[in-house]
């Protein structure tokens, strides 16, 4: 009676899972259900606003340098960060702290910022989606003793046995799936590669775990069981990563597809894997390894039947070929760009990680004397990466819209399915579309870019036919101790480069250096590496180590021929300091003129007002808001329309100056600042403008 329940049952559930009806009310359902959770509701902290005292639980740490990075736990999760004051302090919590362990934290809530420049990383939002809306800046900490829970100490048990045998970055990555200790640079090669994924735990990973616990456990009667709750266990250890926790379910469904012989294709397969993971999940919808990881699922299990009766080569480039296309547009969609040459990349380097390195990472860390082998296997690796990157070619395609991203999959999986040549030339096409859509914009842009304490000002005629950057920004870098010096840091110059890349900006025909401070020149050498610069621009004056240091990269003009702008300089005579030989110009958009005062003070400006009759419609006022400019008699003169001031949030030099802001005040001028609008972004077309705010 039991058994004929359960055929009946079964039957029943097969018959709705094969439904497409089904599968499409389904979809509707998550549909909804996902925009609700991530659209419509609000999720904030319960934690009150003014507390300086928490008491929580570390749920994971890092350290860098002298940074020690947390994700604790009290009602809900919360960011914190701690600088350590020396060597032995770091060297102590480096021993003494673990995860499960219970701290007592002082200190003050963290401000957190969404993205500052356009189309980068947008950090208020990584932190939303990761259900943490608390972040905390310890001032002071200390270990509590509390007992530590069995899961907890399983993890350490992992984490205590990668240290024993020498805490190895790749071993650590290769087990773990943590990438913190890579080297920055060698991590960076690895992602230009277009071969990151095989440092992510996922299907790769789990294949060789499954056979190797199938051999162990071949006799056991209850196979699957000990070997699934492995897995989950692992998956625990190893912090639940979305890649590894869909490669786990989609073998366990397939499974119970099997077992229950509910005859559902492994497409069909996925998808439940996917609605199951985002019901549990609704945020995993921005997640890049949620992505990834199904995209090129699917592109395998669809793509099956074209991988037929090929030769072995064969499959190995059809199937780097079809996992580079299909990952195509999400890697455009964040990255604004792609390497070519990944596909090579992975036909090289898939079956030497996957078949060598992994397996004897697994080998390692249970047989420890084979540590001098995965060693030596590690160094071919990087070698491997390094050439690698010498034969790079990226191609910059800037921004994509969803439509787009959904376009390009429909082309792709009709040529794929039907075997359509039209299909593939029409991609063909759509992708050239892609490259080439700058063509279809009409309008002058200018972007007061949010460096922080320094100047950058990206003008871009129409079509990005002439692209002119004054200033770069830069921050000067102080010494610091061994123990303080990180293996990664948050760089202002890769932001810049991702927006410029964002924009379909290859080349920057003109960089104009208004004088030779670093914070005003320091990120050009880090921008010019990736985006071309043509020729460059200097001030008066001596040229000072900065300035030499460009000249030997870059070629230097002493005049340029605008062609889709009207610029002009402003020359007084040559002073005996750096600020107040900056370059003064003055751009012509249009109807609107702009003029940039660099780092000039008031006796450069008493000087101008002597030798020249100035306006203008927008005014980037002198030395970050600094009092020594922006004169009262300069700014009754030039009477913009608006003042743009770039300055840093909280800099040590408070600027912009009370002095500047009750001139500009007086004068009754609107001032627009990066500390508050983050990148200002102006739209001229014709003889209108639009203004747009980055941070909001």
């Amino acid at each position: 009676m039991y058994l004929e329940l359960v055929r009946r049952c079964t039957k029943r559930l097969k018959i709705i899972l094969q439904s497409n009806i089904f599968i499409g009310i389904l979809f509707l359902i998550l549909c909804l259900y996902v925009f609700i959770c991530v659209k419509v509701r609000k999720y904030d902290s319960f934690i009150l606003e003014n507390v300086s005292e928490i008491q929580a639980k570390v749920l994971s740490f890092s350290i860098d340098g002298d940074k020690l990075s947390m994700i604790l736990k009290k009602e809900e999760k919360i960011s914190a960060s701690y600088y350590f004051k020396s060597a032995e302090e770091k060297e102590y919590y480096k021993q003494h702290l673990s995860i499960g362990v219970y701290i007592k934290m002082f200190g003050n809530k963290s401000e957190v910022f969404g993205r500052t420049i356009p189309n980068t990383f947008h950090y208020k939002n990584y932190l939303y989606y990761n259900r943490i809306y608390f972040v905390f800046s310890i001032s002071t900490f200390e270990i509590l003793d509390k007992p530590i829970d069995i899961f907890s100490k399983f993890k350490n048990f992992f984490d205590a046995r990668i240290k024993s045998l020498g805490d190895n970055a790749y071993l650590r990555a290769f087990i773990l799936g943590d990438k913190t200790l890579l080297d920055n640079n060698a991590y960076k090669e690895i992602i230009s590669n277009g071969v990151s994924h095989l440092f992510a735990l996922s299907g790769m990973h789990l294949g060789l775990v499954y056979a190797l616990l199938s051999k162990i456990f071949h006799k056991c009667r209850f196979k699957n069981g000990i070997i699934y709750m492995v897995l989950f266990c692992y998956l625990f250890v190893t912090g639940f990563s979305v890649s590894f926790l869909r490669a786990i379910l989609f073998l366990l469904f397939m499974d119970f597809n099997k077992r229950f012989s509910l005859s559902l294709s492994s497409t069909k397969v996925l998808f439940f894997t996917a609605t199951f993971l985002l019901f549990l999940e609704p945020f995993y919808i921005y997640n890049v390894g949620f992505w990834y990881t199904f995209l090129v699922t699917f592109s395998l299990l669809f793509s099956q039947s074209f991988l037929e009766n090929k030769k072995k080569f064969q499959k190995v480039i059809l199937v780097s070929l079809i996992t580079f296309l299909f990952s195509f547009p999400i890697t455009i969609f964040i990255n604004y760009e792609i390497n070519l040459f990944s596909v090579l990349n992975n036909i090289v380097l898939v079956p030497f990680i996957s078949f060598l390195v992994f397996p004897l990472a697994l080998l390692t860390f249970f047989i420890p004397f084979l540590l001098p082998i995965f060693l030596f296997l590690v160094r071919v690796l990087e070698i491997l990466n390094s050439l690698a990157t010498l034969f790079s070619f990226f191609f910059i395609v800037g921004k994509i819209t969803i439509v787009e991203v959904l376009l390009y999959y429909g082309l792709l999986i009709m040529g794929i399915k039907f075997r359509l040549k039209k299909c593939f030339l029409f991609l063909a096409i759509f992708i050239l579309f892609l490259y080439n859509k700058n063509l279809f914009v009409k309008n002058y842009f200018v972007y007061f870019l949010d460096v922080g304490q320094g100047d950058s000002t990206l003008l871009v005629a129409p079509q990005n036919k002439e692209v002119i950057l004054i200033d770069s920004g830069g921050k000067l870098v102080t010494k610091k101790e061994e123990y303080q010096i990180r293996n990664k840091e948050y760089h202002v110059e890769d932001t810049i480069v991702q927006f410029l890349k964002s924009i379909r900006i290859r080349k920057i025909d003109l960089f104009i250096l208004t004088h030779g401070d670093i914070d005003h020149g320091g990120y050009a050498l880090s921008i010019g590496k990736k985006i071309k610069i043509k020729n460059i621009m200097l001030n008066q004056g001596e040229v000072n180590s900065l300035e030499q240091s460009l000249l030997k990269k870059f070629a230097k003009v002493d005049s340029y021929n605008f062609r889709y702008f009207q610029c002009q300089t402003y020359f007084t005579k040559i002073y005996d300091n750096e600020n107040d030989n900056s370059l003064i110009l003055r751009f012509q958009i249009n109807d609107f003129s702009f003029i940039f005062m660099g780092d000039a003070s008031d006796v450069v400006e008493h000087n101008l007002l002597k030798k020249y009759s100035l306006t203008a419609d927008f005014l980037k006022i002198g030395h970050h808001g600094s009092k020594t400019s922006s004169s009262l008699s300069f700014l009754e003169q030039v009477r913009p329309h608006y003042a743009i001031v770039s300055a840093g949030r909280n800099n040590m030099y408070h600027h912009p100056s009370k002095e500047v802001v009750k001139r500009l005040d007086m004068l009754k001028i609107p001032t627009l600042n990066t500390q508050e609008w983050g990148t200002i972004q102006i739209e001229i077309y014709k003889n209108r403008y639009h203004f747009k705010r980055t941070l909001s």
